[in-house]
């Protein structure tokens, strides 16, 4: 990559091929994002940050005595003996995070981890629904792993007064090829394609988005962490624009603040909601391979992934 040309399809590959890019795989995908800004001569800072990652060490499910393929989704050990509750994962954590369950996407093929969980959980295909509900005798095991992970957020650009701010997480559940290395590739392009733009505003490839022990909220920990030490530069911010899950359908802006909450939960984003910004693309065929092996490159378009960065132009200031 010792060009200031960036390749779609190849950029996203090679982060697709650390996943899942949690923990070495976060940790490989951070030192590719270093490494490209090296080879082209981009200056960056990191700022490094402790999170601690769910790992799942095992994993099973038996309905009357039957072995149902199935992953872990929680951030605690534990046994299920009953299908009392089976549950979509379309449903919102955040109303069921202390309930233990078996749910499933019912709209993706694969098995999709869309939430995680504070209590035993675990993730199985919609197809295999009807043999556990119907099934007398239940029994799941999840052995669950606390790991303290050093992640990083990657800061190119402006540190000292940026009028704009940019956020794209690199790390992903699963392969993550929308979710969110498009993101990344966009913003790196921006980055490469248009370094004049460094000069005025702020770019940070965050990590630890996807997972950590933050509770209620455990996902967007490496957002925090920038909130953390640099509030000030969010508070002088003219437009904080976070890009995530672009590329497999036309670039849309949300400036929706129970959207936002989703794509950027910060402590005090009550404060800057009005000029918070996320550039993404059609949220509910994401649906489709969300969280799973299937985002693994399926549906994204060059196309659709150039309209995303001409956006991200047009925002900087």
């Amino acid at each position: 990559m010792n060009t200031k040309k960036l390749n779609y399809q190849k950029f996203i590959a090679k982060l697709v091929s650390f996943a899942p890019r949690q923990l070495e795989g976060e940790l490989k995908a951070r030192d590719f994002l270093v490494s490209v800004l090296k080879e082209n001569s981009i200056p960056f800072l990191l700022q490094k940050f402790q999170v601690a990652i769910p790992l799942t060490q095992e994993v099973s499910l038996l309905a009357d005595g039957k072995k149902v393929k199935c992953e872990g989704c929680s951030f605690l050990s534990g046994e299920i003996k009953s299908n009392d509750v089976v549950l979509s994962s379309l449903l919102s954590s955040s109303i069921c995070q202390e309930i233990s369950n078996i749910n499933f996407n019912p709209r993706c093929e694969g098995i999709s981890l869309k939430n995680y969980y504070f209590t035993p959980a675990i993730c199985v295909n919609y197809k295999d629904i009807a043999k556990i509900v119907e099934a007398k005798k239940i029994a799941g095991n999840v052995q669950v792993e606390k790991v303290a992970h050093q992640s990083a957020n990657i800061l190119v650009g402006n540190v000292k007064n940026p009028r704009a701010i940019f956020f794209a997480h690199y790390d992903s559940i699963k392969k993550g090829a929308i979710d969110n290395a498009s993101g990344v590739a966009v913003m790196m392009k921006v980055i490469l394609e248009k370094p004049e733009t460094l000069k005025n505003n702020l770019f940070i490839f965050s990590g630890a988005e996807e997972l950590s022990y933050d509770k209620p909220v455990y996902w967007g920990s490496g957002f925090r962490a920038f909130e953390q030490k640099y509030q000030k530069l969010i508070d002088g911010a003219k437009k904080i624009v976070v890009i995530d899950c672009v590329g497999n359908d036309h670039a849309v802006v949300i400036t929706d603040p129970s959207i936002a909450i989703l794509a950027f939960p910060v402590k005090n984003l009550h404060k800057i909601a009005k000029k918070t910004e996320i550039v993404t693309a059609n949220l509910d065929s994401l649906m489709s391979v969300y969280h799973s092996d299937l985002d693994d490159g399926r549906g994204i378009s060059e196309a659709y992934l150039n309209e995303a960065f001409t956006l991200l132009v047009k925002k900087e200031t």
